[in-house]
């Protein structure tokens, strides 16, 4: 239960009278023991007069005693109601400051939501207007295009009867000048009739004449142009025909040029096979072999010969460059016992090793090595460019 602070003042100022009027009429507030059932019999009673202040003391203290516990729990109600009023108060102003801060978020909510449906607003407005504008500037062009064709129409209209206009004047001053000019026309008639027809035969004449010279000129410029035509077109061909013969003439001088190159290498390649063979041939022939000399040193020599013998053929089908001079590669050959390739290898500068390669692959075969000459089957030298 809740109590306001004047009905608490109230209860306590009871609670005062009444332990005031206690003390005042000195009551006695201890409960009387119960009274026992009454007998038919005479009692008597005591009273020490001495003990009696001792009671009224002790009525007094107990009074005083009362009070001091009617004060006591009229204080403790007081702050019990104090505490109650203050929490219910706390809980008032948290309950208003939650509704504060929910009408404040609710408040900014709506805010919020005001100013996105204001700015989405704003913007339906602008695309509206934008919309409206560009309509309206659509009708404005369209009726600036009206007014346009309206004032062409308009001048043209005014246009047409001036022109109307013009040529009615013109008919009528017309119709008037040959009304006027009829009296004379007549009697200028026969006159201007033979004029007519004079200059009419004269033009008809000079017409003619300028016709059949317009004719003569036509046809002396078209068999002008034909004869053109004609010669350039022969000049052409016969210009054709030359460039073709000039070209078979060099096709086949190169071709010529060419074959004698090949017959001419061919021809070296085989000199020097020969030139080979004999040397292999007179080498194993010589007193040094009838004599039994060392076989190590032969073999050596053949070696280096015939070595000599496959380089000098690749540096005749080697094409060097200028930028290759002075690189130097090592070249291995391997040759079977027919004389053909059958392997090679080169290491050092790659253009100078791709030159020696595309002048192996022109070769195809050297002559076939000595039987007796195992080394010679794989030559190794090195190959260096010299411009």
């Amino acid at each position: 239960m809740k109590y306001s602070l004047a009905s608490s003042a109230a209860i306590a100022v009871l609670l005062h009278l009444a332990l005031f009027a206690v003390l005042y009429f000195n009551l006695d507030l201890t409960p009387e023991p119960p009274k026992e059932k009454e007998k038919p019999l005479i009692h008597a009673t005591m009273v020490d007069y001495e003990s009696l202040p001792a009671q009224k003391e002790a009525r007094r203290k107990a009074a005083l005693e009362a009070k001091r516990k009617a004060e006591e729990e009229a204080r403790r109600k007081a702050e019990a109601e104090a505490r109650k009023k203050a929490e219910a108060e706390a809980k008032k102003r948290a309950e208003a400051e939650a509704k504060k801060k929910a009408e404040a978020e609710a408040k900014r909510k709506a805010e919020e939501e005001a100013r996105r449906q204001a700015e989405a607003e704003a913007r339906r407005k602008a695309e509206e207007q934008a919309r409206a504008e560009a309509a309206q500037k659509a009708a404005q062009e369209e009726a600036r295009k009206q007014a346009e064709l309206a004032l062409r129409k308009a001048e043209e209209a005014k246009k047409k009867a001036e022109e109307e206009a013009k040529k009615k004047a013109e008919a009528d001053a017309k119709k008037k000048a040959e009304a006027e000019a009829k009296k004379k026309a007549e009697a200028d008639a026969k006159k201007k009739a033979e004029e007519e027809a004079r200059k009419k035969a004269e033009a008809k004449k000079k017409a003619e004449e300028e016709a059949k010279k317009k004719a003569e000129a036509e046809a002396k410029k078209k068999a002008e142009e034909e004869a053109k035509k004609k010669a350039e077109a022969e000049a052409k061909k016969k210009a054709e025909e030359e460039a073709k013969k000039k070209a078979e003439a060099e096709a086949k001088k190169k071709a010529e040029a060419e074959a004698k190159r090949k017959a001419e290498e061919e021809a070296k390649r085989k000199a020097r096979e020969k030139s080979l063979e004999d040397d292999i041939l007179g080498s194993l022939d010589g007193p040094g072999n009838s004599q039994g000399a060392s076989g190590n040193n032969a073999q050596l020599e053949m070696a280096q010969r015939y070595g000599m013998t496959v380089k000098s053929i690749i540096e005749d089908s080697w094409h060097v460059e200028k930028a290759m001079n002075g690189k130097t590669v090592n070249l291995t050959v391997k040759i079977s016992v027919n004389g053909s390739i059958s392997g090679q290898t080169c290491t050092g500068d790659s253009r100078v090793c791709q030159t020696v390669i595309q002048a192996l692959e022109r070769i195809h075969s050297f002559p076939p090595p000595p039987k007796e000459c195992s080394d010679c089957r794989v030559i190794h030298f090195k190959m260096t460019p010299q411009i």
